[in-house]
């Protein structure tokens, strides 16, 4: 992936972009270290501050947001695949090839008035006359305190000024308009929009996790056209509708005393069913259209962080939480779950503040929590994962669970988010803290970039790599840390007409559209 600049100079070619271990040192690199939890992940969240709050959807933004972003510095990087991945090589009809070497130039940003951690780029099928639109993104704020906020943003395919080598080469640019909002009393650790469903052509349906699992309904609006320079600026001082919020839903006898809901995920077989996990260890099935706990269970020791149904199934569903391990349960045979993984070695030891200490220096934390779980929509055995403070994203089997059958060794900070392209089998992006989004290709090993020689690896510095080692797809240097991504339900075409994708990328109060 290659960026075009804010200033208007044009970055180098893909042939030319470095990887991360290639990228020479700079100011980043004087803030190792600079934090024990990540932000944007559900771990970091001062749950013993948490109340309910008394305020209600609409309320006007405060007069100013939070400033400073920290980083890290940027590390080696590695793939190493260790097994029968995907089984027999296919590759879909509708695949155009994923070449590393492609050059990819462009992005587009939209900047919020609050730090963004969670967002959802809306994947129904877009529908309509306007061609220009290019869907609906959700965004949620992560203010520590009890005023937070969701945006609604429309998006909109447009032509780059015609004097940039954008336009020469034929490509396309996102524009954005706020459509809609709402205040939301704790921080939104995650909105999705329903799924795609054949039942009808569009949605309006979202919801949140936070504070209690949230619906939300966006006010019915007609698509405003961007055609041209006018219409969009007029477009864009538009008023800004109010989201109508439709149901909280709790378990919690006492609503003003709940735990704090991690995560959601929302049933694509049957939108009937959202799945929510919180700190109390449990994970809860609801039934939207009754607006019901169906099935509430204790899921893990420790807090549970994450939760996801797996691909084409309404039963299964996989966790993953502080006691370390992703765990997969039937909701037909609750009496028992299978752990598909837990670290079984002290390999990646967690530095966290070392206040007890004399001498000051960090205690590792074992088992390290693992903050973040994805299933992959086209293949329902493989998941991916990562741990607090961990730049790895590993990819699990759940037919081989023990152990990570893949360890994806590019980022050199904390990651902070993985997703599986919907478009794309095999594909995956992630974003850490060393401000990069990786793409990586599971299937077609040609698309990695060369890995440079690695550096002699201490005594004690573990297991050096091995011989199988390649790099990420694509790379792309966001301007902060990378909180979120998420992807978009379709994007137009190449200049050589084969179909694209665009990877939504939020990093502090900036969201970038970044086209593959």
């Amino acid at each position: 992936m290659q960026p075009t600049s804010q200033s208007g100079q044009q970055p180098p070619s893909a042939q030319q972009q470095q990887t991360p271990q290639q990228q020479q040192p700079n100011a980043r690199a004087s803030m190792v270290n600079s934090h024990g939890h990540s932000r944007s992940s559900p771990a970091g969240f001062e749950q013993p501050k948490y109340r309910q709050p008394g305020s209600s959807p609409g309320s006007a933004y405060p007069p100013h947001t939070p400033q400073g972003t920290k980083y890290s510095p940027l590390g080696l990087a590695d793939i190493r695949p260790t097994g029968d991945l995907l089984g027999d090589p296919i590759t879909s009809s509708g695949m155009a090839p994923f070449n590393g070497d492609n050059p990819v130039p462009t992005n587009s940003n939209y900047i919020a008035p609050w730090p963004i951690y969670s967002m959802d780029w809306c994947k129904w099928p877009i529908t309509g006359s306007s061609s220009s639109f290019g869907g609906k993104i959700a965004l949620g704020s992560y203010l520590e305190d009890n005023h937070n906020y969701i945006q609604i943003i429309d998006t909109h395919w447009t032509q780059p000024d015609p004097d940039t080598p954008d336009a020469a080469a034929g490509e396309i640019k996102l524009d954005y308009v706020k459509t809609a909002e709402a205040t939301h009393s704790y921080p939104v650790t995650r909105i999705l929009w329903e799924p795609p469903s054949s039942q009808k052509q569009s949605t309006d349906l979202l919801a949140t996790s936070g504070d209690h699992l949230r619906l939300w309904s966006l006010p019915t609006a007609q698509p405003v056209p961007s055609s041209n320079s006018i219409t969009r600026s007029a477009s864009q001082h538009a008023p800004t509708a109010k989201l109508s919020p439709l149901a909280l839903l709790s378990n919690s006898k006492s609503p003003e005393h709940t735990a704090p809901i991690t995560s959601l995920d929302w049933n694509t077989i049957s939108p009937s069913l959202i799945i929510t996990s919180s700190i109390d260890t449990t994970c809860t099935i609801w039934d939207i259209p009754t607006l019901t706990a169906k099935t509430q269970l204790i899921a893990h020791d420790k807090e549970v962080y994450d939760v996801r149904f797996c691909a084409n199934s309404v039963d299964v569903f996989v966790s993953c939480g502080a006691d370390g391990s992703v765990r997969m349960f039937d909701l037909r045979s609750l009496e028992h779950s299978t752990i598909i993984y837990e670290p079984t070695e002290k390999h990646e030891k967690v530095p966290t503040p070392g206040n007890g200490s004399p001498s000051g220096q960090a205690q590792p934390v074992w088992p390290p929590p693992l903050l973040r779980i994805a299933a992959s929509p086209h293949d329902s055995h493989l998941l991916a994962t990562f741990s607090q403070d961990s730049n790895i994203v590993r990819v699990l089997d759940v037919r081989q669970p023990g152990q990570a059958l893949l360890e994806l060794k590019g980022h050199g900070s904390s990651i902070n988010c993985v997703e599986w392209s919907p478009n794309r089998r095999g594909v995956l992006a992630s974003g850490a803290d060393d401000c990069f989004v990786l793409l990586w290709d599971l299937i077609n090993q040609h698309n990695a970039a060369p890995v440079p020689p690695m550096p002699p690896v201490p005594h004690n510095a573990g297991t050096p790599a091995t011989p199988s080692e390649r790099g990420p797809a694509a790379v792309w240097l966001c301007d902060n840390e990378v909180s979120n991504i998420s992807w978009s339900p379709q994007g137009g075409t190449t200049p050589a007409g084969h179909p694209r994708d665009w990877l939504g990328v939020c990093g502090g109060r900036g969201l970038w559209g970044v086209a593959l």
